[in-house]
């Protein structure tokens, strides 16, 4: 009878985890097809060029996966790569909190990981900080939990030789997968605090240092297999990150406030349910936490680098902790429990849809202070940008929806804290509030159908462009390059920072093409650039929701000659 009911257990396990990498690819299908942006173009472009060298400043094996990829689907659809991995991860972070802390609470992680906006952006950008990194992460995490289950056995050795391959290739992808290295050895050290003699911290420090060597040589010796790759751009890449004076503070409190918007409230707010005994279950995602955070905020200076991309680290170690949170204080729900629960998720959920559609004010990205000033005043009716240095290429949430969310999701949690009788409900409403959230964000990013679609805006621009006598064009941050470069009708690209003024008035000056305007983020009227293009003929405009596109003609303007505030 127990063999009956073991092998009913499985099905139903495995028919969950179907359907949870099920509802994780579809959810992603959609967003295959967006426009490559910024530096995605460059690396796309070098697959379809079949260049070498395009991202010598970084591990060999970074360039190897994209051309690999490239290979197999196509420069075109390149965002299949990181869809396999996030796959993979996913499947891998359900089998690492299941060998943990128990099905339940990996059942919550790998749902966590399938609705998160921040893994939906992670799992089709083409980068290696979302899903490529998190797949090794996690799989060395798999391989040393069996190496320390088997450690008296000959397995162990077979397990060992696994985790440091998954090190090594990391390794050789980014330098940052250090942190994973790092994490591995501090959570071993504690764990035999009691019993540490020198013989074991010797036999440690020679395992690192040997992992530490045949990385080092594998990225020194790499040049006599790929002649593209200079060691010296990656130590001086790597080099140049290291400042502790003049650093942007302001850009790196948005970026990380950036990337807690992503991540939601779903995977922030049920932190403050967090116990002894969770934290000693995920000790060592908490330790990779930690030392992320000091690698990004501390060590190295990101002001000047997407630094809400390189936070992409923390998906899944807060899916993993907070999966077992959530486990731990939703287990033996009653249907009552879950009914009330879903209830008031669902009202909640419907004040937050509502407050999209309040006819939110779009502020320019600068000067920034202006959001501060409107966000003190109480103004919280504005639309924020999310763009990035690898996409995506732009699209807007009502602050007011984001500051809502986590405040009622804040009240749910908090409540839930002060009255353990109704945990079950309140937790119930987080969770379906928290996934709303994230589609909000999924919406936006891939269809933008509250607020506007710059994908939709752009693919009408290139339609034109293509069919029109533009010879060559300069865009707006970069946006639609990979298309106009296939096109043969790149001519470069702008971002209207204050701070390039001077730069973009020699090259307005003396270029007779035409100028691709994305508006998001949105242009400042009373700055330079909106006052340069107004002195132009708009040759094609369209818009999707508040993103307007326009394509400029600007034969007879001066630069120059154009005055700001």
């Amino acid at each position: 009878m127990s063999n009956v009911s073991s092998l009913q257990n499985r099905k139903r396990e495995f028919l969950a985890v179907t359907a949870l990498l099920f509802v994780f690819v579809v959810i992603r299908l959609p967003g295959l097809s967006l426009p490559y942006h910024q530096d995605e173009w460059k690396n796309a472009e070098m697959v379809r060029e079949h260049t070498v060298g395009g991202l010598s400043a970084h591990p060999p094996l970074m360039e190897l996966i994209y051309r690999w990829s490239g290979e197999i689907v196509g420069a075109d659809d390149l965002r299949l790569m990181p869809l396999a991995f996030g796959v993979l991860s996913a499947l891998l972070l359900y089998t690492v909190v299941r060998r943990r802390v128990g099905v339940h609470a990996a059942l919550y992680a790998a749902g966590l990981y399938a609705v998160s906006a921040y893994e939906v952006l992670a799992s089709l950008m083409l980068d290696m900080d979302g899903t490529i990194l998190p797949t090794f992460f996690l799989a060395a995490m798999y391989s040393y939990d069996r190496f320390r289950d088997s450690a008296s056995t000959r397995g162990s050795y077979g397990w060992l030789f696994v985790l440091a391959l998954a090190l090594i290739v990391g390794f050789l992808t980014k330098l940052s997968f250090v942190l994973v290295l790092g994490a591995l050895i501090l959570d071993y050290l504690f764990e035999v605090r009691h019993r540490l003699t020198r013989e074991l911290l010797v036999r440690a420090a020679f395992a690192a240092l040997a992992c530490a060597v045949v990385s080092v040589t594998a990225i020194a010796g790499a040049h006599f297999f790929i002649p593209s790759f200079d060691v010296s751009q990656t130590v001086v890449h790597t080099l140049s990150y290291v400042r502790f004076e003049g650093r942007g503070y302001l850009q790196i409190l948005i970026q990380a406030v950036k990337a807690m918007f992503y991540l939601s409230p779903l995977l922030l707010v049920p932190l403050v349910l967090i116990s002894k005994k969770t934290l000693a279950k995920n000790r060592i995602f908490v330790v990779y936490l930690a030392l992320g955070a000091f690698f990004y905020f501390v060590l190295f200076d990101f002001s000047q680098g997407a630094l809400d991309k390189y936070l992409m680290y923390t998906i899944v170690p807060l899916a993993a902790i907070v999966g077992t949170i959530l486990a731990d204080a939703t287990s033996g729900l009653t249907t009552r429990t879950l009914a009330l629960g879903s209830l008031l998720g669902v009202a909640c959920t419907a004040l937050l849809v509502t407050l999209n559609f309040l006819s939110p004010e779009v502020l320019p990205l600068y000067p920034k202070t202006e959001w501060i000033s409107a966000i003190g005043a109480g103004n919280w009716n504005i639309l924020m940008p999310f763009t990035g240095g690898n996409g995506p290429i732009g699209f807007y949430i009502s602050f007011l929806v984001i500051t809502v969310g986590f405040g009622i999701s804040a009240a749910l949690v908090a409540l839930a804290r002060l009255m353990p009788q109704a945990r079950g409900v309140l937790l119930v409403a987080l969770i379906v509030l928290g996934v709303a959230f994230n589609g909000i964000f999924v919406e936006e990013y891939i269809w933008g159908r509250i607020n506007g679609s710059a994908p939709d805006a752009l693919r009408t621009s290139l339609a034109y462009i293509a069919g029109s006598d533009v010879k060559g064009i300069i865009t707006h941050a970069d946006t639609g390059a990979y298309e106009l470069s296939w096109m043969g009708k790149y001519a470069g690209r702008f971002y209207a920072v204050p701070g390039y003024e001077e730069g973009h008035k020699a090259l307005f000056a003396k270029f007779t093409g035409e100028y691709l305007v994305v508006d998001v983020p949105h242009l400042n009227e009373n700055g330079f650039y909106s006052k340069f293009f107004s002195t132009c003929t708009v040759k094609f405009a369209t818009s999707s929701g508040v993103i307007a596109a326009h394509v400029y003609y600007c034969p007879d303007s001066d630069p120059y000659s154009i005055k700001t505030d």
